[in-house]
């Protein structure tokens, strides 16, 4: 991805991107409203919420460098595109309602959306009417006048799809999935039916498409660890099974999706240019000179763990530069999975596909804190950002470690035990201070709970329950500890300096 965080840009990108896929052509003018009461009013132009946005809805995907400078090019093609606030729903932190005007300066399409951490999204209304939109399944809505339904209904029984209806204020609305090339073009053809409204259609904009009834093999790590018993398999080809089992891809796909993802963390690592990078925040980038004062500096000897350090920061900084990072689960904690298992992998003398398997088994754990928490700081603080990256990468690197499927469980519960309750107040709205150095302290977090399981402790609480309190710990922080800049470092005397300073610098330009 692009940009600075993975839930304010990178999530945003994709709405805006399918946001635009539902308008089905270009979108010359639209209204962006965030909730009053949420973390967008706050944090959207440091976070990059306005270039996310804005990206998507010109049709850049995460991954287009062009997404950081969005806002200018809207400008130049003459794109109305604004941003404003009022009372939402306030059911999610991340809240915002995009209103898409047609030719006739009329409100054609209206989404109310949430982004919900590390890159992912959720499309809850279209036009007014429930829906559930992820990007990651293929779906055809088909609105209708409720007594003018029937024809449609007595239709759709007799193609082979799965269809969801829905009614309100007179309309009935037919989600439909799990169909095929020559039934795709015969729904969006009913778009030409005089008793049908409106016809949508939401493709699959996430790097893998989910089938439309997954049965996953597991949810958590119980499930796994009894999988793992049942099957004997080791810990990558676990990870590898369950991705299989809810997803529309083939082995040999999640192989290759695995090295472009090492490929992008491995290049991540490499520091910014100082001299023609710009900056977009308060702090200078530093990563290129602590790499050679680390030569000729006194320090505690740490071996890899300095090099880790240093990787953790270059990544953060290319993150903050708005250049390419692999959201690993967040862009706010980019830095501590490219640090720990490629870093630490590479002073091991491991092949890259060895490495390339402690990444799998990382993202295994990720997806039990996907499937039961949360990774937006919004929703639980940072402990879901840097926590989170922090225990999936200390089980990543018991897998390198030779390390079984039981002790990377136990490693990852003590990296996260270690990070509950850590707040999230970005000074500034910026994911650098205090962001780049708790990236270093979660791959220290890592390496060392993998290493202390590996030498024979045992954290006693299961990693199912960590996840569980990790996210009642974060509920039941204040929002001023939520990603919301108004708690913590953010109101101390400097915190509250930069913030102003910066938000000058914005009027200036």
């Amino acid at each position: 991805m692009c940009g600075p965080s993975s839930s304010h840009s990178a999530g945003c990108a994709r709405i805006g991107l399918e946001t635009r896929l539902l308008f089905g052509r270009e979108i010359n003018k639209a209204n962006i409203i965030f909730d009053e009461s949420g973390s967008y009013p706050e944090t959207y132009i440091g976070q990059g919420s306005n270039f996310g946005f804005t990206g998507g809805l010109l049709g850049f995907k995460t991954d287009n460098a062009q997404v950081k400078d969005a806002v200018e090019i809207a400008k130049s093609l003459g794109k109305e595109i604004w941003f404003s606030k009022q009372k939402l729903s306030s059911r999610h932190p991340n809240e915002a309602l995009i209103n898409v005007y047609n030719e006739k300066n009329e409100i054609e399409l209206s989404v109310l959306t949430f982004s919900t951490g590390g890159g992912m999204f959720e499309i809850v209304e279209l036009n007014g009417l429930p829906v559930f939109i992820d990007g990651a399944k293929e779906q055809i809505f088909i609105c209708s006048a409720s007594g003018h339904a029937t024809q449609i209904t007595e239709m759709l029984d007799q193609l082979d799809v799965i269809v969801n209806t829905s009614s309100k204020d007179g309309r009935m609305l037919h989600a439909v999935s799990a169909f095929d090339e020559k039934t795709k073009e015969k729904l969006l053809a009913l778009n030409k039916q005089p008793n049908v409204l409106w016809v949508k259609y939401a493709p699959v904009i996430m790097p893998v498409a989910i089938q439309p009834n997954p049965i996953a093999l597991f949810t958590n790590a119980e499930g796994a660890l009894a999988y793992a018993k049942a099957t004997g398999k080791p810990m990558w080809e676990i990870a590898l099974d369950y991705e299989i089992s809810i997803s529309k891809v083939t082995q040999e796909e999640i192989w290759q999706l695995a090295e472009q993802t090492y490929d992008i963390m491995k290049l991540s690592t490499i520091p910014p240019d100082p001299e023609k990078t710009p900056m977009y925040g308060f702090l200078p980038y530093k990563a290129q000179e602590m790499k050679q004062a680390i030569k000729s500096t006194n320090a505690i000897p740490s071996g890899v763990l300095n090099e880790a350090a240093l990787a953790a920061i270059s990544v953060m900084e290319n993150s903050c530069a708005h250049n390419i990072v692999v959201a690993a689960p967040t862009a706010g904690s980019s830095g501590v999975i490219p640090a720990a298992i490629i870093t630490i992998g590479e002073s091991l003398n491991l092949p890259k596909k060895d490495i390339m398997k402690g990444l799998l088994v990382s993202g295994l754990i990720g997806s039990f804190i996907s499937n039961n928490a949360s990774f937006g700081a919004e929703v639980a603080a940072c402990q879901a950002e840097n926590g989170s990256a922090s225990a999936m990468a200390a089980g990543g690197i018991v897998q390198l470690l030779g390390g079984n499927i039981e002790q990377a469980f136990q490693a990852a519960s003590m990296a996260l035990q270690n990070m509950l309750g850590l707040i999230c107040d970005p000074v500034g709205g910026l994911t650098e201070i205090p962001c780049i150095s708790r990236n270093v302290s979660s791959v220290s977090n890592a390496a060392l709970s993998a290493n202390m399981v590996m030498w024979g402790f045992n954290p006693v609480i299961p990693l199912d329950e960590t996840i569980h309190s990790m996210y009642d710990v974060g509920q039941k922080l204040p929002a001023a500890f939520r990603c919301t800049c108004q708690g913590g470092l953010c109101t101390t005397k400097t915190g509250n300096y930069l913030a102003q300073s910066l938000l000058i610098k914005r009027e200036k330009l």
